[in-house]
């Protein structure tokens, strides 16, 4: 299991992932090279790597903070290998700018044997997006 967070505000341009940069809780198997789950604080990429000769699930559970410079629509969402996860999608439209909402998602992957994935929550909106106070969580569960 893994539990990254981003406190500081950060500006997510569009199309870009939000960066983890510090580490709360790491179970012993993230993060070394035999591993499942691989991640560099300051990155937005996390990668699930499953060596086993059975599929995995592995579920996510993100949320934070979002708001943006001028009044408008702001979208997150979770991604599989840089593609949008269906049911993910955290819709925010900002009425007074700088005004933050609390947004959040969760969803089950599967992870067939013996491959890997990226994952990561990324902005999806047409313009910048402010979020502060992220908060990712990673774990296998079955």
């Amino acid at each position: 299991m893994l539990n990254v967070i981003a406190k500081a505000e950060q500006t997510v341009a569009a199309g870009q992932n939000i960066v983890f940069t510090n580490t709360r809780v790491k179970s012993r198997r993230c993060g070394c090279s035999s591993g499942w789950l691989n991640h560099i604080e300051g990155s937005g990429i996390f990668t699930i790597t499953n060596r086993t000769n059975l599929p995995i699930a592995v579920e996510l559970q993100f949320n934070g903070n979002v708001t943006a410079a001028a009044a408008g629509a702001t979208v997150l969402t979770l991604k599989l290998n840089g593609e949008a996860v269906g049911g993910t999608e955290m819709d925010y439209t900002v009425v007074t700018a700088n005004t933050y909402q609390n947004v959040s998602a969760d969803t089950l992957i599967p992870v067939p044997a013996g491959t890997s994935l990226t994952v990561s929550v990324g902005n999806i909106s047409a313009t910048e997006v402010l979020v502060k106070d992220a908060n990712l969580i990673i774990k296998k569960v079955a």
